[in-house]
């Protein structure tokens, strides 16, 4: 029995050795997310304490950081450019009182009925300028005689109502707390 009895023995303590071991693996594991989220810690602190510089020292920063001044002004300039792209894409333009989008030809604000400036219309380049190109003559195409094809009609569809201002009757959009026209606050159960 002395052979089963060094063999259990073996056994338990090499199983003891496998568990000690993932202990230690567990605890290294722990140990280094824990180095991680300080790390992490850090680098925010350092990204904060330089966003505080820069916004401390537009115009007096050191020499050695002229070139990411000029980096982050570049960005910033790009980034507003790009969002500039994006109102003019969606047609709207961005209420200076509460930051709402409002259609371009709005004269009032449908969320806060502040009036909404008119923005200069883009400059149009001179006919003169323009770069003419007019497209080749086609051959005469003989038309073909028209086939009949029976048409079902559509089932009725309601035509959703339109919403009107009780102020000038202009017509308004869905949801909109001020008429963008005249500026008269609306109802919101219509």
């Amino acid at each position: 029995m002395g052979f089963f009895d060094d063999f259990g023995k073996k056994i338990s303590d090499a199983s003891q050795g496998a568990i000690a071991k993932t202990k230690d693996f567990a605890d290294v594991a722990k140990l280094n997310s824990n180095i991680s989220d300080e790390e992490r810690r850090i680098n925010n602190a350092y990204q904060q304490i330089g966003k505080l510089y820069f916004e401390m020292h537009l115009e007096d920063f050191e020499d050695c950081f002229k070139d990411h001044f000029a980096a982050i002004n570049e960005s910033l300039g790009k980034i507003q450019d790009y969002r500039q792209q994006i109102t003019n894409i969606k047609g709207v333009v961005k209420c200076p009182n509460c930051g709402a989008e409002v259609p371009k030809d709005s004269a009032f604000c449908s969320s806060c009925g502040t009036p909404v400036p008119k923005q200069e219309a883009p400059v149009d380049v001179p006919a003169a300028e323009a770069e003419v190109v007019s497209a080749p003559e086609a051959a005469p195409v003989e038309e073909a005689a028209p086939v009949e094809t029976p048409v079902e009609e559509a089932p009725a569809v309601e035509a959703p109502v339109e919403k009107k201002c009780p102020s000038c009757g202009a017509t308004l959009e869905d949801g909109a707390l001020f008429c963008t026209n005249c500026g008269t606050k609306v109802e919101t159960n219509y």
